[in-house]
């Protein structure tokens, strides 16, 4: 009769017992479990990250930073309109703070690079013409943004677009 001690009939002298098999079964759990969890966070696969998709206002972000350029250009052509001017310009300014303080994902600023404005020629009333116009296409594009935007960010982009219609009537 065999017993447990003298039984050989298992190689290189391990015989299984129920405190090994358990061992085993947990070990081969936690390898499964470690597994998935890589696999959860695409550590085992390679493919291409694909960057977020830009912010809904990245476009009104870049058309605040056109106006702040043509104030500047604006401002470098006519040094009189300076009392006028500034005060607009600053607004601009701190729109442009604000919406990118709201982007998600945030815009790198070599995105929004100043674009390069042609120097402003002409007198005084052409140069507010010119701004008044921008203003007036600004305040449109504020207020298309506005409709679309969602609810948390609608007061941010009704006020932008309520400041560049009122610019508009300032300039006129």
């Amino acid at each position: 009769m065999r017993t447990r001690g003298n039984d050989h009939s298992w190689s290189a002298g391990f015989r299984p017992n129920r405190r090994r098999l358990l061992r085993a079964s947990a070990a081969t759990a936690a390898a499964g479990l470690a597994g998935a969890a890589l696999a959860g966070c695409d550590l085992l696969d390679p493919g291409p990250d694909t960057p977020p998709a830009p912010d809904a206002l990245t476009g009104l972000l870049a058309g605040t930073y056109a106006l702040v350029a043509a104030y500047d250009a604006a401002l470098a052509a006519d040094t009189t309109l300076t009392t006028l001017l500034t005060p607009l310009r600053e607004t601009h300014r701190a729109h442009a703070e604000a919406l990118d303080a709201i982007m998600s994902p945030r815009p790198s600023p070599s995105s929004f690079t100043a674009p390069s404005a042609a120097p402003v020629a002409g007198d005084r009333k052409a140069i507010l013409k010119s701004l008044r116009t921008a203003e007036v296409s600004a305040a449109k594009q504020a207020a298309e943004a506005c409709v679309t935007t969602t609810t948390s960010r609608a007061v941010l982009v009704g006020e932008i677009a309520a400041a560049r219609a009122t610019h508009a009537e300032v300039l006129a």
